[in-house]
């Protein structure tokens, strides 16, 4: 396989670092400053991930139970307040949505499951979407005779 010529934009193969992707993509050499994740909402969900990590560690610290302490007691005061200015109930429904349903959804079987032929498609960067030439790092080496 040849080498990149000069000036041309080369295809880097990454595994997303997201515990439960793991999807491979490519991105190329102008684009790779630390994307380490596939898509925007593996990117997300790791970043949600930290958060809670990081906001589990506060709420263990004696500053965290503090602060918990002083929310929850405006929220009740918040509450109180806000029963007091009731002045009139709502109704009651008598049928719940779910009910009417009967919960059983039916599998569509007039369609036999057919997938869909795979057509080649050059690789793509995910970050910019240009296609360029992808060069294997690890070439296959024929064996001698």
């Amino acid at each position: 396989m040849a080498a990149a010529v000069h000036g041309e934009g080369v295809l880097r193969l990454r595994a997303c670092h997201e515990p439960h992707c793991h999807a491979p993509f490519f991105i190329c050499s102008h684009c790779d400053r630390g994307h380490c994740y596939c898509s925007e909402d593996c990117r997300r969900q790791a970043r949600l991930r930290q958060r809670r990590c990081a906001n589990g560690r506060h709420q263990r610290s004696e500053e965290g139970r503090l602060d918990h302490r002083d929310r929850q007691r405006e929220y009740r005061l918040r509450q109180q307040a806000a029963a007091a200015a009731v002045t009139d109930h709502g109704s009651i429904s008598i049928t719940s949505p779910a009910s009417l349903s009967g919960g059983q959804v039916e599998a569509d079987t007039s369609k036999p499951f057919s997938p869909e032929p795979v057509t080649w498609r050059p690789p793509r960067c995910r970050i910019c979407g240009r296609v360029f030439r992808y060069i294997n790092p690890y070439p296959r080496i024929p064996q001698r005779k």
